[in-house]
């Protein structure tokens, strides 16, 4: 600490020397009042305010009345997106689907890519995963939401853009996230087969794909 003490100005030299342990002390101090009240949060419901939707959503789904308490050592956002993403793609190996050309009215082709537990059964309820920008079922993300689905008991089937995963783009018309109409032939599809007929079709979309 000397070099801190020669470099103090003259009208803080009669002062006595903070001990480090107070000081570890405020600095966790500081610390634990930020997470606790900048990082733990209730969920923003981005809807408005006496709509139907919302009514259903605090009526069904109990998660978003509940505070969301992030990763102590990595509660920051866009931290933990960077995290996320560079600790996913050194530990997921590519997960091998099913695949299925899906030819659209308009001569343009997507890929779905199925995925199931062992032992499942067209009544099992179906997962369809909508990807975010240029994502698709070999995403980082996308793996690690397949994996967690598959093991509670989910049917799955990623949804693969025009041009992407591996899908040569059939006509000058590229995927927009301001136009649902490839997702709606692909949920009509499954609709009206066996696939999802008789069961929930659950629908999770990132980022763009929400």
């Amino acid at each position: 600490m000397d070099w801190l003490t020669s470099t103090l100005p003259r009208s803080l030299e009669g002062f006595p020397e903070i001990p480090r342990w107070s000081m570890g002390l405020l600095l966790g101090t500081g610390f634990v009042t930020y997470y606790l009240y900048e990082a733990v949060k209730l969920p923003t419901l981005a809807c408005s305010q006496n709509s139907k939707f919302r009514e259903f959503l605090e009526n069904h789904v109990p998660v978003i009345r509940e505070k969301f308490w992030p990763t102590v050592w990595c509660f920051e956002s866009r931290l933990q997106t960077v995290f996320a993403s560079v600790l996913r793609q050194h530990t997921l190996p590519d997960i091998e689907y099913r695949r299925q050309i899906f030819r659209l009215k308009d001569g343009g082709e997507l890929a779905l890519d199925w995925l199931g537990p062992d032992g499942s059964s067209l009544k099992d309820p179906l997962v369809l995963v909508l990807p975010g920008l240029t994502g698709n079922s070999q995403a980082e993300y996308i793996k690690s939401l397949m994996r967690a689905a598959q093991a509670q008991g989910f049917r799955c089937v990623v949804l693969n853009n025009r041009g992407l995963g591996g899908v040569d783009l059939k006509t000058p018309r590229t995927y927009c996230a301001s136009n649902s109409e490839d997702l709606g032939e692909v949920v009509d599809h499954l609709r009206e087969t066996d696939c999802a007929k008789n069961t929930p079709l659950i629908v999770v979309g990132i980022s763009m794909g929400g």
